[in-house]
């Protein structure tokens, strides 16, 4: 069983991806599996003559956190040349080049707890159809329509953003790993790098359209086009990894680089183009399939 991590990675948050690697460094000792993490370094969105920091100093310090990864087959690139300008442009590549079983995508913001890596794939070996996604579960969301993916213990909280954004996600993970189950549910539901593992099988069929641009709802695509082939009488399943919580920072995510980086946000731009050719991308899907 081969696992392609994929994250794209801008300056400004590469100190939350050092601390990603340590944990995963902590989690490496309990896997057997070939694990390859596929990380772009995007220099793109960065006005570096305007910036008081020179690029060098994230490409000298991306370079030693490559170090941590010495338990898996690294791909650390450095894009300064406008290849990969969003996660969209680097799922979609990461998709059309792999040779992983598996790719999981995975958002610089994200805690998770260090046996989780082991936990979801040695949960992939259970399942014996091509097409899956597993996904952890999660704290309370803004709506109830999370509530499917939602750890137990956090279910009595009010379904709210301010929760969502205020909890304490160095408390969230220390909840002991004791049951695991790997439980199916009857819907599509999960956040683009939230750790969900995903078959790369069922991500070549659904693929991430070039109309999508560099950023933005590429998990409701992909959510769709599942719907999509489950109607079709493909055998399609998201399954959720009980017992495991993971949540994204909200409460610590300060950029200690603000003044230091002129940085560049075309975010809504680029989600704004996304959302334009979703409805477009969902038909062509539909008339393929």
């Amino acid at each position: 069983m081969v696992t392609q991590i994929v994250v794209h990675l801008l300056p400004h948050e590469i100190d939350w991806f050092e601390w990603q690697s340590k944990q995963f460094k902590l989690g490496s000792y309990y896997i057997k599996d070939k694990i390859i993490i596929d990380v772009t370094l995007n220099l793109n969105l960065v006005d570096w003559d305007q910036s008081k920091l020179p690029k060098q100093f994230f490409i000298d310090k991306f370079t030693q956190i490559e170090t941590l990864w010495d338990w898996a087959e690294t791909q650390f690139v450095v894009d300064g040349n406008n290849k990969c300008l969003g996660c969209n442009d680097k799922r979609r590549k990461a998709i059309h080049s792999t040779k992983a079983d598996n790719i999981l995508y995975l958002d610089s913001d994200l805690f998770f707890q260090p046996e989780l890596l082991y936990y979801i794939i040695e949960s992939s070996k259970l399942i014996n159809h091509e097409y899956y996604i597993i996904s952890p579960q999660t704290v309370r969301m803004w709506d109830s329509s999370w509530d499917i993916i939602t750890n137990e213990k956090y279910l009595t909280n009010p379904p709210n953003l301010d929760f969502y954004q205020k909890n304490d996600p160095f408390q969230v993970i220390t909840i002991p790993i004791e049951k695991i189950n790997l439980s199916p549910i009857n819907q599509f539901k999960f956040g683009g790098g939230w750790f969900n593992l995903l078959s790369t099988k069922l991500l070549q069929l659904t693929d991430i359209p070039d109309s999508l641009g560099a950023y933005g709802v590429d998990d409701l695509y992909v959510m769709m086009c599942c719907n999509v082939l489950k109607q079709k009488g493909y055998n399609v399943q998201q399954y959720v990894l009980e017992g495991t919580v993971v949540v994204e920072n909200f409460k610590y995510r300060w950029n200690p680089y603000k003044k230091y980086l002129h940085l560049i946000d075309n975010q809504d731009k680029f989600r704004k183009q996304a959302e334009g050719n979703l409805s477009v991308e969902l038909q062509k899907f539909i008339n393929i399939i």
